[in-house]
């Protein structure tokens, strides 16, 4: 779960958004009331993002004849948020969550707390509610934190969950991002009380340097992103938050509802939900991150495999 992803709010989304605006994306319905020919996804700027937007790319294209550009930013949720609401784009690729914080500014306390569901439904009614955007059902990933360990740790304590990892605490270091210690109500604090044990220490350095802390022993545990292909290359094993402390961060579509009606979209992306499982899009963001494919033929492959087109 990118930092990106976790509410990064950009000065500058009001100049970017105004910029996409002058693309020459048509508006979406035409003064004769036909749908669009185009369709703008911004996209955030890392790997998983990117390869969504090329699947939702290719599935639109080859069951309809719209064309559809991907316009790759520098900005996180609420920038994409913004250019949804000024025109400059019709569709991105967000997280439950982090449109329930950032853009919608609730808080995972509460009522809420612990209640994922809520929170996705919140998420939905309000976006329909407030900005006359449609939210999809899950693709069916979520990326969130994750506590991980080695695959050696895992196997030897038999560990599955944060539960079953917990009694280990107290004798583990762990190391995290420079954001998840100090956030209010998800970040090092509230997980430790809702698990009932403290770690040894906790070092938060540069996300990038904690995989290969844990790889090299020099910590026990990580707070990792649960779709990250360095997973998979390291063989380190994400763990189930089972009390589900975080929220939900299921992978999701935001669409303009009068494009997504106009456009047929609800029929057109339907066989999508719920067929990116966390393990599939953890394996193309290993292909793309760190085995240099290009996300626009992984997006492809998988298409191709689960048989969409």
């Amino acid at each position: 779960m990118s930092n990106k992803r976790k509410g990064l709010i950009l000065s500058a989304s009001g100049v970017m958004a105004v910029a996409l605006a002058g693309c020459g994306v048509q508006s979406a319905t035409s003064s004769l009331g036909a749908a669009p020919k185009q369709i703008t996804i911004a996209s955030q700027d890392f790997s998983e993002a990117v390869i969504d937007d090329y699947i939702l790319k290719d599935l639109i294209e080859v069951k309809t004849h719209i064309h559809v550009t991907i316009k790759q930013t520098s900005g996180a949720s609420q920038l994409m948020h913004s250019m949804m609401q000024q025109g400059a784009i019709q569709m991105y690729v967000g997280y439950d969550g982090t449109e329930f914080q950032e853009s919608l500014h609730q808080s995972y306390s509460g009522k809420f707390a612990g209640h994922p569901k809520a929170v996705t439904k919140y998420v939905k009614t309000q976006e329909m509610k407030q900005f006359g955007v449609w939210v999809s059902p899950s693709l069916g990933y979520q990326d969130t934190y994750a506590l991980a360990v080695n695959q050696s740790t895992a196997q030897k304590y038999h560990l599955t969950t944060d539960s079953q990892a917990a009694k280990y605490f107290g004798t583990w270091n762990m190391a995290t991002d420079t954001t998840f210690p100090y956030l209010h109500h998800t970040g090092l604090k509230g997980f430790e009380r809702t698990y009932g044990a403290t770690f040894k220490k906790v070092t938060p350095m540069s996300y990038n340097l904690i995989y290969e802390a844990l790889a090299h022993h020099d910590v026990q545990a990580i707070m990792a992103y649960s779709t990250d292909g360095r997973l998979k290359k390291l063989h380190e094993v994400p763990l189930a938050d089972n009390k589900k402390f975080f929220p939900p961060y299921h992978g999701i579509v935001l669409i303009k509802n009068s494009v997504r009606k106009a456009d047929h979209l609800t029929k057109v992306l339907k066989p999508l939900w719920g067929t990116i499982s966390t393990a599939a899009q953890t394996q193309m963001n290993y292909e793309v991150d760190v085995l240099k494919e290009s996300p626009s033929t992984v997006a492809h492959q998988f298409l191709v495999k689960k048989g969409l087109i």
